[in-house]
Order: structure tokens, then sequence, then C-alpha cells
């Protein structure tokens, strides 16, 4: 039996809350779906409508630092007026009996969605409440940063966490450590049993698993128990680039959640992410880049790079040191950090050193010059993909990217272009149009990496970065005991409204901040002195003479 639960002292709902969630809920098309799925022919009806249900867990997470209870819904519903209850559709309501009928049917939607019926599932639940909570005059950009975060389950784990096995798929891409403190005996895990996954069980929570995370100011890197959630938040375009030492970014934009995703942790994340970002083109502006961490490049391309490219969304990224240095290329051309470069490319700017963590400006910058000298040496994608996934590339020489007085016609180029010597004897500069097949080219990103270009446009990460930061501690505390439910779908239903929450929020923040800008006094211009206004318009010096034929 359930001890006698308290679901008096909720918060009343004003008429404002109730009408944002109202909408929020009815312009997703979750009622509409659901509806028939739920509702019965035969049996007692509900005392609580589905509308009103989901109206009410909206409510509870339009507030900052509100905890996805299920408590905390039968508390605000108990709060309502008979007006506003008859609104939602809820007839003879008993606050005695509010917490059985919010969980009975809590339950029967996560029976719904776990079966999957016709596509309609708990990540589909949530991303229709992220997306319905942006505007379409909000959702304006076609870049988006990628990230994940942990989230520790509710089930208590029966022993030390260090003795935790990592067995997922991601366990080879998760960048841990594998020697462990020492600091005598430990209590090794209890194992309650092996998934259907194969993968073992720590906790009561049926599809928690174990992973690892990073490490932050408040706890040192290690394995959990719990899951990973992976983010994708609208970032700045790129508007315009000369691949070497300028990048010109789009104004800015408001970092909404565009598409989420909840899962055990350990899992791979390149299954978990990439097609909600390709399905995501469908309801949105056209995805064109996706900015995201080693995290995911260190996956098998089979999973990241080669579906995102034939879907024409590229990537930018920043390898870790085994993803640097040369590459075998079957072509004439030399292939370094995941990018192409002409074979008369200077020994001395091949193997370069990136700059170390935490480095200042100025130390970034000289790093930074030998990068982009060497961009100069690009090769520029000439036509492709095809539907092989095959590019074709010209050398800088014939791009216009360099000049050389061994390559008369090289001359004739933009003078901008640095004029450099090929090595004595060489009178060509390349041997004409060159192709690549996508496999050799899992690491290609649009901006070479390390130049000042590149550094410009891997900053858009930030926004995901703030978002994840938001969502432990800002916003909401994704800790453990935010949720007090087990099971993938239940935690993914309740996480849903969270993040529609978020994205109002992070909405209404930005339009605050545009609004302060425009309101903002312009500051006068200051007058320029010295102008040939003031030349001109100052009058002619008078100089005295003395007058000619003067009596004395």
């Amino acid at each position: 039996m359930r001890p006698p639960l308290d679901t008096s002292g909720g918060r009343p709902a004003s008429g404002a809350e109730l009408n944002v969630a109202r909408q929020l809920i009815e312009r997703s098309g979750i009622t509409e779906i659901l509806g028939p799925l739920l509702d019965a022919e035969v049996g007692r009806p509900r005392k609580l409508s589905l509308l009103g249900f989901l109206v009410a867990c909206q409510v509870n997470a339009l507030h900052r630092h509100h905890q996805a209870h299920l408590v905390e819904v039968a508390r605000i519903l108990n709060a309502l007026t008979e007006a506003q209850r008859h609104s939602l559709g809820i007839t003879g309501w008993n606050a005695e009996e509010s917490y059985p009928c919010v969980e009975r049917l809590f339950v029967k939607i996560c029976d719904v969605l776990e079966s999957g019926h016709a596509g309609v599932d708990a990540q589909w639940f949530a991303n229709q409440l992220a997306r319905a909570a942006i505007p379409k005059e909000v959702l304006t950009s076609s870049s988006v940063a990628v990230d994940g975060t942990d989230v520790e389950t509710w089930g208590a784990l029966h022993g030390e966490a260090l003795t935790v096995e990592l067995d997922g798929e991601a366990a080879d891409t998760q960048l841990s450590d594998p020697r462990r403190k020492s600091g005598g005996p430990k209590r090794r895990a209890k194992v309650f049993g092996v998934g259907p996954d194969g993968r073992k069980r720590y906790t009561a929570d049926p599809d928690a698993r174990a992973g690892h995370r990073s490490a932050t100011n408040s706890r040192p890197a290690g394995p959990y128990v719990g899951y990973e959630l992976h983010l994708a938040v609208q970032a700045r375009d790129v508007r315009w680039t000369n691949h070497l030492d300028r990048t010109t970014l789009e104004p800015e934009v408001p970092g909404v959640v565009t598409t989420c995703n909840l899962v055990p942790a350990g899992t791979h994340r390149g299954k978990a992410v990439v097609d909600n970002l390709i399905d995501s083109k469908e309801v949105g502006p056209p995805l064109v880049d996706v900015v995201w961490d080693p995290g995911y490049s260190l996956c098998q391309p089979a999973f990241t790079t080669f579906p995102l490219s034939r879907a024409g969304i590229g990537q930018t990224f920043q390898p870790v040191t085994h993803q640097r240095g040369s590459r075998p290329f079957s072509g004439k051309a030399l292939l370094l950090d995941g990018q192409l470069f002409s074979t008369h490319l200077p020994i001395e700017l091949r193997e370069l050193p990136a700059s170390p963590r935490g480095a200042s400006e100025a130390e970034r910058l000289l790093y930074e010059a030998k990068f982009n000298q060497r961009a100069h040496w690009r090769m520029v994608r000439h036509a492709g993909p095809d539907a092989d996934g095959v590019t074709r590339w010209r050398c800088p020489f014939c791009a216009g990217l360099l000049r050389t007085r061994q390559v008369p016609k090289t001359m004739r180029r933009s003078r901008r272009a640095p004029l450099v010597e090929l090595p004595e004897g060489v009178d060509r500069c390349c041997s004409g149009i060159l192709s690549a097949a996508p496999v050799e080219l899992a690491l290609s990103q649009r901006i070479p990496y390390g130049t000042t270009a590149w550094r410009i446009s891997m900053g858009r990460r930030q926004v995901v970065e703030s978002a994840n930061s938001a969502l432990k501690g800002a916003f909401v505390d994704l800790g453990r005991g935010f949720f007090r439910v087990f099971g993938q779908v239940k935690m993914t239903v309740l996480f849903g409204f969270t993040v529609a929450g978020f994205n109002l929020d992070r909405i209404r923040s930005f339009r605050a901040k545009q609004a302060e800008r425009d309101t903002a006094p312009r500051p006068r211009a200051k007058r320029r002195l010295g102008t040939w206004g003031d030349h001109i318009a100052a009058p002619a010096p008078v100089i005295a003479t003395e007058a000619a034929g003067s009596p004395d």
C-alpha cells in the first residue's frame, strides 16, 4: 500500500498560464492522435480528460525549478477553479482521488506510446511538445549544435559507482580513462539482471544502463547509471567565410531545443541523434550544418557522416589527436586532418600542432597563423556529391587561391592570391579534376580545421552548452530526483513538457533582450575633425602687405 500523499497546497494557475499551456497542447496535435487510442467505447468514463491532464503537466513545467513529479500535477489540478476544470473537460472532480486519476491516465498514455503504434512513441511525443513551443518566425536558422548530458536514474545503486562496467555500444567513443583511482576495496555494484539488449541492469529501473560522463566543477569524471539526453539546439548560421581568418555569422537567434532524445546511457550516440536530425528537415527550415563534439565524430561514419552527407547536411567538429595528421589517399592529393590539399604543400605546413586548451587569444592566433597559411593550399570542391557520394575537386591553383610563375596561366588570377614557388622542375600544378569517394573524406569539413575562421564557426557550439547548463540548474535541475518514475518512456513523456517550458523561457528572454536593445538610446556618432569640409568652408587667411607707391 502506498502511504497517503498530500495533494493540497498547489499553486493556482492564472488565466494567462492556462491559456499558454492549452494553446501549446492544441498546437502540438497530441490530443487528436492519442485521443482515439485512449478512449474506449465501453466502461466508466474518465473524470480526468486527456486535455486536462496534458495542460496540467504543461502548467507545472512552465515554472522555473519545477519537479517532474505526478503529485505536482495532481496539486495543480486540485488548485484549479471549477470553471477552469470545466473548460478542460474535467467533470465530477474529487480532490481525494486526484493522484490515482493522474497516475492511471499517465500509465495508460505510456502504454500506448510504448507500443509505438503508427510511429507514435515517446520520442515523437516529446518532440511534438518541443516544436509546438517554437513559433515559425523564431525558427529561422539552418544550423544546430548537438551535445549530450547525463540523467541519473531514480533507482538506487547497491554498491560503488566505480565498479560499474561500461558495456554499451558507445563504450569505445566515451574518451574515458581506463585507470581507476585506488583507495582501498570497493563494494561491487549489484547486478539485477541482464536486459533484452544484452546489457547489465544495476538498478530497479528496467531501462537504465551504465555509462560514462565527463567531469564538471562539482564532480569528477566517471561511470554512472541512468540515461543520456541528446539535444539539438538552434545555432547561428554562417553567412560568409573566406576559409582562412574571417567568418561572418548571421544575427543572433534564440537557443531553443529543436530535437531531443532520451536514451539509456552507453547507447551509440550516432544512432541516437542522426535519424532525428534528418527527420527534423521535414518540420522546419532545411538543416545544412551540425556542430558537435568528438563524442559524435568518433562514431563510425556509417552512422554519422555518411547519412548526414546524403541528406545534404555538413558537420563542424574538433578532431581528437588520433584523428589528426596525414592519411592515405588514392588520388594525387594530400589528406591532412580530413581535408584535401595540393601535393605541392610545403613540408613545414603539413604536421601542425593545435593550440593548447586554455590558451589566450594571442596564443591561439599564433598557432592559427600556420593553419591559415596552409588553408591557401586546400583543394576546392568542383562538383558533387553524386548518387554514390563521390565528389570532384580542383587544385588551389586552378581555383585561384594561389599563383606561381612556373605555371603562367595562374598569373592571370587576382593579385590578392599569394605568389608561391613550386619545387624545382615542376611545370604543372595538377593532373586535372580529382574524384574522391566518401569513405576517404569521412572527416571533411566546410571550413579547414585549425583556422581562425573554423574557430569562429566552432564557437557556435556554446549554445548547446548553455542549454545543458540551464537544464542542470538555471531553469531546472535534471539531477537525481527530478524524475521519480522508472522507464525510458515515462521519463521521456515528462521531459517533453519540461523542454517545451524551456523553449518558451528562452524565447521570452530573447525577445526581452531584443526589445531592450531596440529601445536603448543610440550613442551620438563622434564628429570627424580635419575633413575636407572643415578646410574648404574655413575663410582664407588675410595677409597684410605694404602698399606699393607709398609717398614716403
